[in-house]
């Protein structure tokens, strides 16, 4: 007997129907801590250690689930993580961690075919329209050939590698441009598995999708081997190419989870998750750019930040613990003056945490506050109901004078570019200089 799905919200709490469903959350639970089914939508992993598992139990036995949404087939049974916000919020925001100034149409549940599935798909070719309004991806690469000839140059560390495995061929290299490339090929295969999932029929897709496909398929054919990593760090984009790039890594990650995209049948363990906590990040990364300018917000990893917590006495060039805050803000002269910390959480007191604040993030911010010597610090949670000392006695400020705030920003783009703005003024003031 198929068991009906189980439908939850993030971050939200469930208490089993019985003793069973609880051994079965208990199992998915260990098998989610162990096997990887996230889609990264970035490129990159979001690793924060004081985050919630995808699935977790509480001290009173109520299940929680964490930052993630999707869908999880395991054990003949589906679990179900919609967003407790909304699915055309989180359509926006997936719109808006590829930087798309074209937003895919309304992210609401219709047709057939996987919820993630869909709303990959409309983020997916929503970029691909973005991307190619001035044409196809056309780049100069290196087509590396083995056979009885030589094309173009002769490769000789290749050629040696064949002839030490006896193999009577030369390996060669030929410089080319067109369309016919890695990046075009992820594209074709990204489309392929969706399709797969959705159907041909997808009617959110902009106009511009299908024929930009079209010139793909033509050129690359409509199955064709899916790109290295190496292959993939060759191309060389130029300004009019960059908006393929963001593109590409996720082309190549929706190939490469054919398997995982969907949820399977029978036995079979499949589904994929998506990440929150990324798209809320990326989101007010895209606000704070848009209400303080681009070249004044500087992102996480990417930062050019050379703040340390810990400086060797013996040799001040070796440091430890680099800080790396989700937005660095900077003033018009170039000057540090605002760390803010993006946390998809639920900012509520509770007894272990009468202020709501965990305590590694409150730490976190801390460390931020003392290695960047900024006026100004913040940890940014979506808006919500929820009581919590933190935001409600705030702002705050610490023994040396910064100001400390514990922010519920609106998922609402305008309104949160805003509010970004009004804080923005206070720091922009001068407080704490």
């Amino acid at each position: 007997m198929t068991l009906p799905a189980l439908t939850l919200e993030d971050l939200s709490p469930h208490r089993p129907a019985g003793v069973e469903e609880d051994a079965w959350l208990t199992r998915l639970s260990a098998y989610l801590a162990e096997n990887d089914h996230t889609l990264s939508l970035s490129g990159r992993r979001r690793e924060d250690e004081e985050d919630d598992a995808a699935l977790s139990r509480g001290p009173d036995g109520r299940w929680w689930t964490g930052r993630f949404i999707g869908e999880i087939h395991f054990e003949g049974r589906e679990l179900r993580i919609e967003p407790r916000l909304g699915i055309d919020v989180v359509g926006v925001w997936l719109a808006r961690a590829l930087n798309l100034s074209v937003v895919p149409k309304a992210a609401t549940r219709s047709g057939a075919g996987p919820l993630i599935a869909q709303l990959v798909d409309r983020m997916w070719s929503a970029s691909l329209a973005e991307a190619g309004r001035h044409g196809p991806p056309r780049f100069r690469h290196v087509d590396y050939h083995e056979g009885p000839y030589v094309r173009g140059r002769l490769d000789l560390p290749g050629t040696v590698r064949l002839r030490s495995a006896r193999a009577p061929k030369v390996a060669s290299q030929v410089e080319l441009r067109g369309v016919a490339n890695p990046v075009s090929r992820a594209i074709v295969l990204a489309d392929r598995t969706l399709t797969s999932l959705l159907g041909r029929e997808k009617p959110w897709r902009p106009d511009l999708a299908p024929d930009l496909l079209a010139q793909l398929r033509a050129a690359v054919g409509a199955n064709p081997r899916v790109p290295s990593a190496r292959e993939m760090r060759r191309i060389r984009y130029a300004p009019i190419t960059r908006p393929f790039e963001p593109l590409a890594r996720l082309s190549l990650e929706i190939a490469r989870r054919r398997g995982t995209l969907t949820s399977g049948a029978g036995d079979d363990t499949s589904g994929v998750l998506v990440d929150v906590a990324e798209l809320w990040e990326l989101f007010l990364l895209h606000c704070a750019r848009r209400a303080f300018g681009e070249s004044r917000v500087e992102h996480g990893t990417g930062s050019a930040s050379t703040a340390f917590l810990l400086v060797s006495i013996a040799d001040e060039t070796v440091r430890m613990g680099r800080l790396k805050p989700d937005l660095l803000v900077a003033d018009a002269e170039g000057r540090e003056r605002a760390v803010i910390d993006a946390k998809y959480k639920r900012l509520r007191g509770s007894a272990e945490r009468p202020n709501g604040v965990d305590r590694g993030d409150f730490y976190q911010l801390t460390a931020y506050l003392s290695g960047h010597d900024v006026a100004y610090g913040a940890l940014a949670y979506p808006r919500a109901e929820d009581k919590a000392r933190a935001a409600d006695l705030g702002p705050w400020q610490t023994g040396s004078g910064q100001r400390v705030e514990f922010l519920r920003l609106p998922a609402d783009e305008a309104k949160c570019i805003a509010e970004f703005k009004a804080i923005g003024a206070i720091f922009d003031q001068g407080m704490g200089s």
